[in-house]
């Protein structure tokens, strides 16, 4: 590892997820121009920099070292950086990690999830079902719904859409790569309408649906949040702008404006795209009277390569104005890194109870990498990350646990019934 001090990066963008040339601008073309490309000396660049920064490396539900085998001898393959980049992207999606992607993209790439997807699914017994569906989406209002049985993607049967995304580098997917794989079939290639059939009792539903990053752009062309009041209970809504700092004044003056109702309910079902710890310490901050503990870091390329373990608590402190009521914190399948962060941070600092689904499951605190032998860039987790319990972000389970949180079959919102039945009858939050 002694090579690789020199090449350290710097940690450039903590928290942040679907980063913004992966999600909301045109990607930058991939180009053949890299002189003097080398396929052995860029895997052994991917590679260096995965062992060491890529704070997941060690996993139990997939072989590391057989897959990274896999992927070098078919990247020693390669034509150009082109072929070659698309096959590191190949590679970091058998991980089922959307914290870690490489790019640049082209037109031929999946959306990146959760930013650039309206649907999840789950897989049991050689079937592909709807587990969520995304408030506001395309898919919403088609009426798709947690339950449907997925029966094909553009055209291609599940079971081989679910594996398209791989390509050669996984001939045996596990049922979680299968279901990861499905995911980024519904979701579609970058930028391009799709066409889905499901079965629904019986009866087959084909429904076409345009790309997935419409709503997103959509979502950044409106309000930061929105604020209600449902009696006596405040409701603020954050629509995907963690990483925005013009939501800290935002997010004070709705706090201001919601003083005087006696609980909030914190809405963060709609941050796919993760953010920043300025502005989760700003929001936390209103719900603390002293300074407080939110979450702990672990950096493994430290010990790495130091033999030095480094592990620290990330704390907050009060900011005016203090709310003084019970807070609810919602969270779901497209409540992405920080917005996670935000539900354990509420969760350990502030007293908040938490509903939710299982959340987007983005691993670690995001750094960027370019790889200078390639011309790819590659996005990972290099930090993980820890409820101030020790319990991993990723593992984290809400007061009350739901299977969905968007959307149920009914085409309910029961996250937020659940929490106007929890406060309006009567029950004081911890």
């Amino acid at each position: 590892m002694t090579a690789l001090v020199k090449a350290i990066p710097p940690i450039l963008a903590l928290f942040m997820v679907a980063p913004v040339f992966a999600a909301e601008q045109a990607p930058a073309p991939m180009t053949e121009k890299v002189s003097n490309f080398d396929a052995a000396q860029a895997w052994q660049e991917f590679e260096d920099h995965f062992r060491l920064f890529y704070a997941y490396a060690q996993r139990h539900d997939i072989d590391v070292e057989a897959q990274l085998a896999r992927s070098r001898a078919l990247a020693l393959q390669a034509d150009g950086p082109g072929e070659f980049r698309k096959i590191l992207h190949q590679t970091a999606l058998t991980f089922s990690d959307p914290h870690f992607i490489v790019g640049p993209f082209d037109q031929s790439d999946y959306s990146v999830i959760p930013t650039g997807s309206d649907i999840v699914s789950s897989y049991s017994d050689g079937r592909f079902h709807v587990a969520d569906v995304r408030a506001g989406s395309a898919a919403d209002k088609a009426g798709i719904r947690p339950g449907w049985q997925i029966v094909s993607a553009d055209g291609v049967d599940m079971n081989s859409a679910a594996i398209r995304p791989y390509g050669q580098v996984l001939p045996e997917p596990t049922d979680k790569q299968k279901n990861y794989g499905a995911m980024l079939a519904v979701s579609g290639l970058r930028n391009r309408p799709r066409t889905l059939v499901f079965k629904v009792g019986g009866e087959s539903r084909t429904i076409s649906l345009p790309p997935t990053y419409d709503l997103g752009k959509t979502i950044s062309a409106g309000p930061l949040l929105e604020s209600s009041r449902n009696g006596d209970i405040a409701i603020i809504r954050i629509n995907n702008a963690l990483g925005n700092n013009d939501l800290i004044p935002a997010f004070d003056r709705a706090v201001a404006d919601l003083s005087d109702t006696r609980a909030m309910i914190i809405d963060l079902r709609n941050t796919p795209s993760g953010g920043n710890t300025e502005v989760a310490r700003s929001i936390i901050g209103h719900f603390v009277t002293d300074t407080r503990s939110y979450q702990i870091h672990e950096i493994p390329s430290i010990e790495r390569e130091f033999t030095v373990p480094r592990r620290f608590i990330e704390q907050v402190k009060p900011r005016e104005p203090h709310y003084r009521g019970p807070v609810v914190v919602l969270g779901g399948r497209w409540t992405g890194s920080m917005g996670e962060g935000l539900v354990i941070g509420l969760d350990a600092a502030a007293g908040a109870y938490t509903i939710a689904s299982d959340m987007a499951d983005l691993l670690g605190a995001l750094s960027n990498i370019t790889l200078e032998k390639s011309g790819a860039r590659m996005d990972l987790g290099t930090e993980t990350l820890f409820h101030v319990n020790g319990t991993p972000r990723e593992d984290y389970i809400a007061d009350i646990p739901l299977e969905s949180a968007d959307r149920d079959a009914h085409g309910r919102d029961p996250a937020m019934r659940s929490a106007l039945e929890y406060l309006h009858g009567g029950n004081n939050v911890p």
